[in-house]
């Protein structure tokens, strides 16, 4: 199933699976001064602050700030970032798949990823510090899979200038982006218009943005640091996805020996994840 290139590597396990439960809810409290005087944006619905010029859920904030303080990242760890609605559950289930696949045979009933969503294989660090559980981490063996929505100029300097983790970041054509979270935001608030989503999008004051910001950090650095950054668009991937599948593998040092053995590891596993 897989080249010789990837024989007696470490295959990562679902976060999920590395939490037992015993690790309790405790959203970090010494940081409610500090939030409470960021601005706030009156206009949106979803209780937004201005930190470090991103703006950011009021509930995240103290976990952003405890992730710049305390997070460190090891050798072989990988972060996935993107903006929010951008193709981030599918990429996911496509690094899960094309990292642990000497592990896990794709038509196992027992492959994480038949058996758990792939945002419990792949954890959200800015809500995992939010709530207070960063201390599952350590569980976790490496390679370590992680997530964040944050720009590049929020993040601890471990991932955004550090030596130890590989960034994949992937971005979408904008308008989709928009529709998308829209549907998303209307689920949990059915009184969010699209033109409210649209606007806050375009003046740059929704959750994670501006979002022009969070695109050109992310490339910028993949371009300065090519071998430490993927910049991947969620269109190219719909396009070509063996192709960009190849290329991805190959950026985490997992390569394919070929398209055939490509295909039959990952799409059953991969398949109508979006």
């Amino acid at each position: 199933m897989a080249g010789s290139e990837t024989a007696g590597l470490q295959v990562p396990v679902a976060f999920k699976d590395a939490d037992d439960g015993t690790i309790p809810v405790r959203p970090p409290t010494e940081y409610a001064a500090a939030v409470a005087s960021l601005p706030l944006n009156p206009a949106s619905k979803l209780k937004l602050r201005c930190y470090q010029g991103v703006w950011v859920l009021e509930d995240w904030v103290p976990g952003i700030m405890a992730m710049q303080r305390s997070f460190s990242t090891r050798p072989g760890d990988v972060v996935l970032a993107s903006f929010p609605k951008c193709g981030t559950t599918w990429l996911k289930a496509l690094i899960f798949a094309t990292m642990a696949r000497t592990a896990y045979p794709p038509t196992s009933p027992a492959h994480p990823l038949r058996r758990l969503n792939p945002h419990d294989c792949v954890i959200l660090l800015d809500r995992l510090f939010a709530v207070g559980r960063e201390a599952v981490l350590d569980r976790l063996p490496s390679p370590r899979l992680m997530c964040t929505h944050m720009p590049l100029s929020v993040l601890p300097a471990s991932i955004s200038r550090g030596s130890d983790c590989k960034i994949v970041y992937i971005c979408r054509d904008q308008k989709d982006m928009v529709v998308s979270m829209w549907h998303f935001a209307n689920r949990a608030r059915p009184d969010i218009s699209l033109q409210e989503v649209f606007e806050t999008v375009c003046d740059g004051t929704c959750f994670a943005g501006p979002v022009w910001d969070h695109i050109l950090g992310y490339w910028r650095l993949s371009n300065a640091e090519p071998n430490r950054v993927l910049f991947l668009t969620y269109e190219q991937m719909r396009q070509d996805p063996v192709d960009k599948v190849r290329k991805l593998a190959q950026f985490l040092g997992r390569p394919f020996s070929d398209c055939n053995v490509l295909d039959a590891s990952i799409t059953p596993t991969c398949r109508g994840t979006t």
